[in-house]
C-alpha cells in the first residue's frame, strides 16, 4: 500500500473543504481559487511530513497556500506557490518501517514527541477530528486536564514548535529545540477556514514536538480565573518584565548562541519564579477574552516592529515576528472552544510565549514613539500612478492614498511565507483596530495613573499596523515593484545593544 492510498484511508471520512471565510477575505476569492486550494491543500495533507528537514524546519506550505488564498491570489498562482515549495519537503511516512507505528488509544502517549510518527499521528488526530468536531477534538487532545498531565502536556506542545534556520547547527537543537508556536498556527489556519484536515494535521504536529520551557506556564485545568480590578494589560505586564532585575539578561552577547541556549538561561528557579509570578497578574476569564486578544495583538506588533534602534536601519527579529503571525488565529481559536477554562489557558498560554521570546531575544524595549515615526502609507518604489484630471482626489497625495491595496497586490508575490502571513495579520488588526485613538489602546497608561506604560504610548493610535506593514514591505522588499526579496529577517538577537554595534546589512 502507498503512503499515499495510507494518509487518504486516514482522512476517508474528514472534510478538507473550507467551511468558513478567512478573516481577511480579501476581493478576488473566487470559485475557482477555493477549489484550488482546496486540492493542494488536501495533497499537501496526505503525503508531505510537518518537517521538512529532520531538525525541525518546519513545512509552510498549507500557510502560504491559506494566507496567499485569503488576499485574494488566483488559482494559477496558488499552483506556482505549492509547485515552488512540494519539492523539498519529505514524505509523510519517512521510513518504510514508520509504516508499521499504529497510534491508539492505549498508546498514543508514548509516540510524543517521535517525528517518525506523524503519519500514524496524523491517521489517528484525522479519525478523531472525524468523530467529535474540530472544536470538541481540541479540548479534548489539548486543553483536557488529562492530556496535560505525567508529561504528555499537550498544550505547552501546540505552543512550541522547533525551528532552525539552513544556516545554523541544526544536530544541536534536536535535544533542546526553540519555539515558534508552529503548531498553534497549523491548528489555527484550520480552525479559521473551518478545514478538519488541517486541524488534525496540526494535532499530529503538536504531539511529535517536544514541549518548550513547560516549568513556566502557570495554567490551571480545574478553575476558571476571574479577572479582577488588580489584572494588568499586557502592556503592563511588558513594563514589569523590563523592570526586572531579576530577568535582565546576563548571558554575554553571542551573535552565535543557539536560540535553545538563550531559552535555557532563564530556566533557573529564580527566573521561573520571576516569569510565573509576572504573568499571572495577567487575570482572563474565559467567558470573554475579547480584550486581551486585542491586547496581544497590538503588543506583538510592538515587539516585531518598535525594537529597533532610532538613528538605525531598521530590524525585524525573525523570532518576535512569529508572534505577529501566530496572534491572529487567537480569535479562531476561542470560536471553536466551549470551555472557558480552555479558552484562558489559551490566552495566559500565548501570553507566556511573548514574555519568553523577549526574553530569549535579549528583552528588546519597545518604542512606541518610533513606529510611530514610520510613514503610514508605505509606497512601492514604482507606481508609475497619473490621475486625471478629472479625478476627486489624487493617489499622490498621502493624505489622500491608503496604501493597502499596493501592500496585498504586492505581499502575494512574495517567496517568504512569512512575509505574507505577517502583512495578513497586520490588515486584519488594521481592520479591527484601525480606528483606535491615540492614547486609547488597552495599556497605554499604568493602571490608575496618567503616567505611560511605555514612552511614546499616549501618542500610540490604530495607524501602528499600516506603519508596521509599510516597514514589513521596504524591510523584505517590494517584489513585485522590482525589489529583490530580502534573504532573511534578523537574528541578530536585537535586545543586546552589542548586537547593534555594527548594522546587520
Amino acid at each position: 500500500m502507498t503512503t499515499r492510498s495510507l494518509s487518504r484511508m486516514a482522512s476517508k471520512a474528514l472534510s478538507y473543504n473550507l467551511t468558513r471565510k478567512g478573516q481577511v477575505n480579501a476581493a478576488g476569492i473566487s470559485a475557482a481559487s477555493k477549489k484550488a486550494v482546496e486540492e493542494l491543500l488536501l495533497v499537501d495533507a496526505e503525503t508531505h511530513h510537518c518537517y521538512f528537514r529532520s531538525a525541525g524546519l518546519h513545512n509552510h506550505l498549507s500557510h502560504h497556500l491559506l494566507a496567499a488564498y485569503d488576499l485574494g491570489t488566483t488559482p494559477s498562482h496558488l499552483k506556482k506557490i505549492y509547485t515552488t515549495e512540494a519539492g523539498y519537503q519529505r514524505p509523510i511516512i519517512l521510513e518504510k518501517k514508520d509504516a508499521s507505528i499504529i497510534v491508539n488509544d492505549d498508546n498514543w502517549g508514548q509516540y510524543l514527541g517521535n517525528q517518525s510518527a506523524y503519519g500514524a499521528f496524523f491517521k489517528y488526530f484525522s479519525g478523531k477530528v472525524a468523530e467529535l468536531g474540530a472544536g470538541p477534538a481540541l479540548e479534548k487532545y489539548v486543553f483536557d486536564p488529562e492530556v496535560n498531565d505525567k508529561g504528555k502536556v499537550m498544550l505547552i506542545r501546540m505552543m512550541s514548535g522547533a525551528y532552525c534556520h539552513i544556516s545554523t547547527r541544526c544536530s544541536r537543537l534536536r535535544a533542546n529545540p526553540p519555539f515558534s508556536v508552529h503548531p498553534f498556527i497549523q491548528i489555527g489556519y484550520g480552525v479559521e477556514f473551518g478545514d478538519d484536515t488541517l486541524v488534525a494535521t496540526g494535532l499530529a504536529q503538536a504531539a511529535i514536538h517536544t514541549p518548550t520551557a513547560p516549568e513556566l506556564y502557570d495554567v490551571s485545568f480545574t478553575e476558571d480565573t476571574k479577572p479582577t480590578s488588580s489584572s494588568l494589560s499586557v502592556l503592563e505586564i511588558l513594563r514589569k518584565v523590563y523592570d526586572s532585575n531579576t530577568l535582565a539578561p546576563k548571558l554575554p552577547y553571542d551573535p552565535d548562541a543557539l536560540f535553545s541556549a538563550r531559552i535555557k538561561h532563564f530556566l533557573d528557579p529564580e527566573r521561573v519564579a520571576e516569569i510565573r509570578g509576572i504573568c499571572a497578574q495577567f487575570h482572563v476569564s474565559g467567558n470573554d477574552v475579547s480584550s486581551e486578544v486585542e491586547e496581544l495583538i497590538w503588543a506583538s506588533t510592538l515587539l516585531m516592529a518598535a525594537t529597533g534602534k532610532r538613528g538605525r536601519k531598521p530590524r525585524l527579529d525573525f523570532f518576535l515576528m512569529h508572534l505577529v503571525t501566530s496572534s491572529i488565529f487567537l480569535n479562531p481559536m476561542l470560536e471553536v472552544l466551549q470551555n472557558p477554562i480552555s479558552k484562558a489557558n489559551l490566552v495566559k498560554s500565548f501570553l507566556t510565549v511573548v514574555v519568553l521570546l523577549t526574553l530569549a531575544r535579549g528583552r528588546p524595549r519597545i518604542d512606541p514613539a518610533l513606529l510611530m515615526s514610520y510613514s503610514p502609507t508605505a509606497r512601492p518604489p514604482l507606481q508609475g500612478l497619473k490621475p486625471n484630471e478629472s479625478a476627486t482626489g489624487s493617489p499622490l497625495d498621502d493624505a489622500d492614498y491608503n496604501p493597502w491595496p499596493a501592500i496585498l497586490g504586492d505581499v502575494v508575490f512574495h517567496p517568504d511565507a512569512h512575509v505574507i502571513k505577517t502583512i495578513r495579520t497586520l490588515a486584519y488588526a488594521t481592520r479591527e483596530y484601525g480606528a483606535t485613538p491615540a492614547g486609547a489602546a488597552t495599556g497605554a497608561l499604568l493602571k490608575n495613573k496618567d503616567e505611560e506604560s511605555h514612552k511614546g504610548t499616549k501618542e500610540m493610535d490604530g495607524t501602528i499596523f499600516a506603519r508596521a506593514a509599510g516597514l514589513v514591505m521596504d524591510y523584505m522588499g517590494w517584489v513585485a515593484h522590482g525589489q529583490k526579496a530580502r534573504p532573511d529577517w534578523d537574528r541578530s538577537a536585537l535586545g543586546w545593544d552589542a548586537a547593534w554595534d555594527k548594522d546587520a546589512d
